[in-house]
């Protein structure tokens, strides 16, 4: 869709003047006067990329990160809370976009606004923007006539959402770093400075320790047979890769990632706050319970934990009460079921999850900062057995050398 450059005139006489999407200069025209603004000049601007935009592109690929959701929450509802009309307010959004992709497709709502649809059917067309537990929201605001309301309680969910996940991605960049460090250490000792300590101690005709022996091994197979090395390596990720497209593949891998030893737990409360926050704000905003389960399986992205929430689905289907349905389920704990338990009976589901959700935000910030303090030392010490491995093997036949030359 070509983009115009446009000067107009508003009601009160002002210049006002920017860049706008549109599909014709005609059309983009007729959406300026109802607008109350007469253009005075349309102009389309050249198609091909600048510099700049090529480079955002490149850094910048076609994806929406959370924190930019919960940035346009929060400007919907002061908009909207202003009186702003839907439109208006997704075309200054879509003017102050932080990409380009994002103003896409915000400009594209604007089209199917004004083309007759309801913003949440607009949205819809754009399951990878918006997720199940925005539209399901959104719809419940449109037709409550809370739409300001429902944006709210979006901003809120997914700046909580955003730092949950800032806060497992830095609890695992330094543990990442080192691992990585590690590897390059390696490569780089058996690749280049192994084979050419091997030269010299063959001609010296020095025994070798058993790990210097093994080291110039290790070194000969990746020289001679590193093409063998690469095939297999391509072989058993893409093996993984189709294994984790499969029905069957992802279920068993999100089931087997809550058995691995103490990031299991984590993972799992972190699967228990995501669902309680979505639920929450589900049950809260009138969403009926059966749809309000099915829209916050649809977001969780562990196959297994989808499948156990859509399973409470069914149990409540059958005649089970929500209480009782997690009770039966293996992936909630005895904490939900007890709390709920009560709230049931009082109507107080809601504000009962969310106390929940608070309890396992706690829980979470506690576990990363833990698993940090376990971890680091664990690395640490990993880090210093293979630089003592490295050293010997290295420094061991040197040492025998210079005893040779002394006898």
């Amino acid at each position: 869709m070509p983009s115009f450059a446009y000067q107009g005139r508003n009601i009160e006489g002002k210049s006002v003047h920017g860049i706008r999407l549109s599909q014709s200069a005609e059309l983009l025209a007729t959406q300026l006067l109802r607008e109350g603004i007469t253009p005075v000049s349309i102009i389309v601007k050249s198609e091909t990329k600048s510099k700049t935009n090529f480079i955002e592109n490149l850094l910048m690929p076609k994806s929406v990160q959370l924190e930019d959701l919960a940035m346009f929450s929060r400007q919907m509802y002061t908009l909207l809370k202003s009186s702003v009309p839907v439109t208006l307010a997704l075309r200054q959004l879509s003017e102050n976009a932080r990409t380009t992709y994002m103003s896409e497709i915000l400009n594209n709502l604007i089209e199917g606004l004004e083309s007759g649809r309801e913003l949440v059917t607009a949205m819809q067309s754009y399951s990878d923007f918006f997720s199940p537990v925005m539209i399901g929201m959104l719809q419940v605001g449109q037709a409550s006539g809370h739409l300001d309301e429902a944006f709210l309680r979006l901003s809120q969910y997914l700046e909580l959402e955003s730092s949950a996940l800032k806060g497992a991605t830095s609890a695992l960049r330094y543990p990442a770093f080192v691992l990585l460090s590690v590897i390059a250490a390696f490569l780089i000792v058996t690749g280049w400075v192994i084979p050419t300590f091997a030269r010299i101690f063959q001609q010296a005709n020095v025994p070798l320790p058993i790990m210097t022996r093994f080291l110039m091994w290790v070194s000969s197979f990746i020289s001679n047979d590193w093409i063998f090395i690469v095939c297999l390596i391509v072989l058993i990720i893409s093996s993984i890769i189709y294994w984790l497209r499969t029905s069957k593949g992802r279920y068993q891998w999100g089931k087997y990632q809550l058995k691995i030893p103490i990031v299991g737990k984590i993972l799992q409360r972190i699967i228990l706050l995501r669902f309680t926050q979505s639920f929450a704000m589900v049950v809260s905003s009138g969403i009926p319970l059966i749809e309000g389960i099915r829209l916050v399986s649809e977001t969780t992205q562990n196959r297994y934990a989808s499948e156990e929430i859509k399973s409470l689905r069914d149990s409540i289907l059958h005649g089970l009460t929500l209480t009782r349905a997690i009770a039966a389920s293996k992936l909630f704990t005895p904490l939900e079921i007890q709390m709920l338990n009560v709230s049931e009976e009082t109507g107080e589901v809601a504000a009962m999850l969310e106390q929940i959700a608070s309890y396992y935000r706690r829980e979470v910030e506690y576990d990363l900062k833990r698993l940090n303090d376990v971890i680091e030392p664990v690395m640490i010490i990993g880090l210093a057995v293979v630089v003592l491995v490295l050293a010997f093997a290295v420094y061991l036949p040197i040492w025998n050398m210079i005893k040779l030359v002394h006898h």
